[in-house]
């Protein structure tokens, strides 16, 4: 007979986050054959090819966007494994992820900066947390590095250098060496771009705003937004209700679990001021909000919360459904 107990503790293990998974990719590739998905103009970058050029608009886009979903999910999970951010081995988040990232098909379906950008902020996020009370000028120069010449694609990356530097402080490693590594890590990319004639001062481009809005019905508009202000909602909420259990946690975890905080909210707020360019944020703010939901269901576990999950895939499943009728 089917219990409770069961039923969490299926929720909890590595076959529903590879069922919710293999969801979220067949209703990708549901919603791209049935042309639900928009190709996103993302030519906001200084000079360079951005990701969505990279591979022509179409099925292999979606592959390798799908697989770097997956790079994403692991890569969540070797942090909480390394790190035990959430003070739970659990790995809930990743299928957390994969259900939150479902109703905008547009960024499940194709290769784009946003997955980049949320990519390279975990990996970020990886180097920040090995310097915890241990200064490793090397770490902080290739997370800038990559900040830098992430730019170059996607000046959103630009947006996250303080907040890496406000995370060294977090990190208890903040100084004049932090603060030397972090500029040459800065002027490091475009010295090779520009040294070895990639790039030149002629074909150096500003970034060409555009707005997604443009390009969709006013349907399609408002689904994506309640899909947005949900995963806001759920993520601040969540937020709210973990910082009581945080803040008994020792000093390490409280630095990697405000720093993931710093991050959601950081990203939050860049929504709301580049609008323009809202759609490079949300799978770092799928990520970030997976990690707060995690952290509350695993604080309540005991407490019936595998209600809450189900309850998450249940609304996210019916704001795919719209998206796809709309």
């Amino acid at each position: 007979m089917i219990s409770e107990k069961n039923i969490s503790d299926f929720l909890y293990s590595r076959y529903a986050v590879a069922i919710f998974a293999i969801i979220t990719i067949i209703a990708t590739h549901f919603a791209i054959n049935h042309g639900e998905v928009t190709p996103i103009l993302d030519n906001k970058g200084f000079g360079l090819a951005p990701a969505n050029q990279w591979i022509p608009f179409g099925t292999w886009s979606m592959i390798v966007n799908i697989i770097l979903n997956i790079a994403i999910a692991l890569l969540m999970i070797y942090i909480n494994k390394v790190f035990n951010v959430l003070r739970n081995p659990t790995i809930i988040f990743a299928g957390l992820f994969f259900i939150l990232q479902m109703p905008i098909t547009d960024i499940t379906g194709q290769l784009y900066g946003g997955t980049l950008l949320c990519a390279t902020m975990l990996i970020c996020a990886f180097f920040l947390f090995t310097t915890f009370n241990n200064y490793n000028p090397y770490a902080i120069y290739i997370i800038l590095c990559i900040l830098s010449l992430g730019a170059f694609f996607q000046y959103a990356f630009l947006f996250y250098v303080p907040i890496i530097l406000l995370g060294c402080a977090q990190m208890r490693i903040f100084n004049l060496r932090t603060s030397l590594a972090a500029l040459f890590g800065m002027l490091t990319p475009p010295w090779i771009l520009y040294g070895f004639g990639i790039l030149n001062y002629e074909n150096a481009s500003l970034p060409a705003l555009s707005n997604i809005f443009e390009h969709i019905s006013i349907e399609e508009a408002l689904q994506m937004l309640l899909t947005i202000g949900l995963t806001i909602f759920l993520c601040i909420g969540s937020w709210f209700v973990n910082i009581v259990k945080i803040i008994s946690y020792n000093a390490r975890t409280r630095a990697f679990n405000g720093f993931i905080a710093l991050l959601a909210f950081t990203t939050i707020l860049l929504i709301i001021i580049d609008f323009s360019n809202y759609i490079v944020y949300i799978p770092l703010l799928n990520s970030c909000a997976a990690l707060q939901l995690a952290h509350l269901f695993t604080i309540y576990e005991a407490r019936r919360s595998y209600l809450g999950i189900l309850g998450v895939f249940l609304v996210y499943s019916a704001l795919y459904i719209w998206g796809l009728w709309i």
